[in-house]
């Protein structure tokens, strides 16, 4: 269902002059599902290592944290195969617990809720058939005898550093992009022996307020977005009074939604469809091109461009394991969840109508299971790790404002801003500092690459013509 769409998107180092080039360890590690509960059953946690190709390097490896919380990691093999950090370190990567390889729950349940959205449902009508869904979820997870008190960043981090540990490694890197840097805080705060420098990017720390923030977040990285659409010359031609227009359709969203076929079935778009996908297409800078074209195409009705957005949307569900995003949130954000700061966004926002349902995500959160966290899951993470926080100023997930409260507390913690990117980026100079970094984590990277600019390249056709 669209509210989830709100939050929020890798051994044997004494034998590695013996290990043939590009090879890659599978395995599995067992660890219990609630380390608080002596009687907890297991999971079986799966993991691949891409052994560096310069067998006689000894560098610390790199483990990735991936995002969500639930997105699956093994898929991002292809990704670090050829990465020129291997060239000389080991990459890590395991399904985190609930997620991918390493048992799942509900695999469906995106599918499910996605298929709600061709209806046009309201509000209170989305939350009821979500709420639903759920509760036969959960029911599913109950008769599997799953314990969902066991589903949090501090039991993922334990895992992590149970993998450690079987691998052999002394200490490690951690490579964090979303909620992987969450988990790589929590990592650092409970393991902090165990790691040897940090890399996040697209900073959630802990003491970050995911639903009052996020509003103004997601506010500001939209209307930011037209605003340099404006003022850039053909941009501005192109798409005149942007702003205005993107106004001027959501409202008309409310009353008189998109109607077309999505996939040989009929599909009803309202605002409670467009804006989250809205969200998700401000994710990176490519699909940031577009905004100005899918406004349009919502004004005229171009479903085309709308399908290739809504396409992309789709791909979450499956890609994102909605029990481990609700588990996680629920024990760790809920608690701390500010029902009158969330209100006061939402008035103060020009689009307030468009979040109405953040306050209707609370409710499925307080519903989905009772476990919440103590203070610790609420409060900055202090440490003197060697640490590179990297953040893009158009980000709508976790806004530059994130990463320069965090790394306050970090006495070796150095801060790194690409003025034209977002959530999602990975160009050159980002890496170019990532590897500056490794290999020397005690002293600031050359982050001149940094401040260069690399403005929007609009997309200026006309689909109509």
């Amino acid at each position: 269902m669209r509210l989830w769409g709100i939050l929020f998107f890798t051994v044997l180092l004494c034998a590695c002059n013996n290990t043939p080039p590009d090879i890659i360890i599978d395995g599995i590690l067992e660890v219990p599902e609630n380390r608080d509960d002596p009687d907890s059953r297991t999971l079986k946690l799966a993991y691949k290592v891409l052994k560096a190709k310069d067998t006689n390097s000894r560098k610390a490896p790199i483990v990735y944290l991936q995002g969500g919380p639930g997105a699956e990691t093994l898929i991002m093999e292809e990704f670090w195969s050829d990465h020129p950090l291997r060239n000389d370190r080991d990459i890590v990567l395991m399904d985190q617990r609930g997620t991918g390889q390493s048992e799942a729950n509900c695999t469906e349940l995106g599918n499910s809720l996605f298929d709600l959205m061709r209806q046009d449902l309201d509000i209170e009508d989305d939350y009821n058939a979500s709420r639903a869904q759920l509760d036969r979820c959960r029911e599913a997870i109950k008769q599997k005898g799953v314990d969902l008190a066991g589903y949090n960043s501090r039991e993922n981090a334990a895992d992590f550093e149970d993998l450690r540990k079987a691998l052999g490694y002394d200490k490690w890197n951690l490579f964090g992009a979303s909620y992987g840097t969450r988990l790589g805080l929590t990592i650092m705060r409970d393991f902090p022996n165990s790691v040897r420098s940090s890399i996040l990017a697209g900073v959630l720390a802990p003491e970050s307020d995911l639903f009052g923030d996020r509003i103004r977040s997601i506010d500001s990285s939209l209307f930011t977005v037209l605003r340099r659409c404006e003022e850039n010359k053909d941009c501005n031609n192109r798409y005149p009074n942007l702003k205005e227009r993107l106004l001027k359709v959501l409202k008309a969203l409310e009353s008189n939604p998109l109607r077309f076929d999505y996939k040989n079935k009929p599909f009803v778009l309202n605002l409670q469809d467009v804006f989250p996908i809205l969200n998700v297409v401000l994710y990176d800078r490519q699909s940031i091109a577009n905004v100005p074209l899918f406004i349009e195409a919502l004004e005229n009705g171009e479903t085309e461009i709308i399908i290739a957005h809504l396409s992309a949307f789709e791909s979450l569900y499956s890609f994102v394991n909605l029990p481990m995003l609700y588990s996680v949130t629920a024990y760790e954000e809920f608690p701390f969840y500010n029902a009158q700061d969330t209100e006061k966004a939402i008035l103060q926002s020009k689009i307030g109508y468009a979040h109405t349902a953040h306050n209707l995500l609370a409710k499925l959160l307080a519903d989905w299971h009772p476990f919440r966290a103590t203070d610790i899951e609420n409060q900055a993470v202090v440490s003197d790790i060697p640490t590179l926080m990297v953040s893009g100023r158009l980000d709508p997930a976790t806004p530059v404002s994130n990463a320069a409260g965090a790394v306050k507390n970090f006495i070796n913690g150095y801060e790194v801003i690409f003025q034209d990117e977002s959530h999602h980026f990975y160009n050159s100079c980002f890496f170019q500092i990532a590897e500056d970094f490794l290999n020397n984590p005690g002293h600031k990277p050359n982050m001149d690459c940094s401040l260069e600019r690399n403005p929007i390249e609009w997309n200026l056709s006309n689909p109509l013509q």
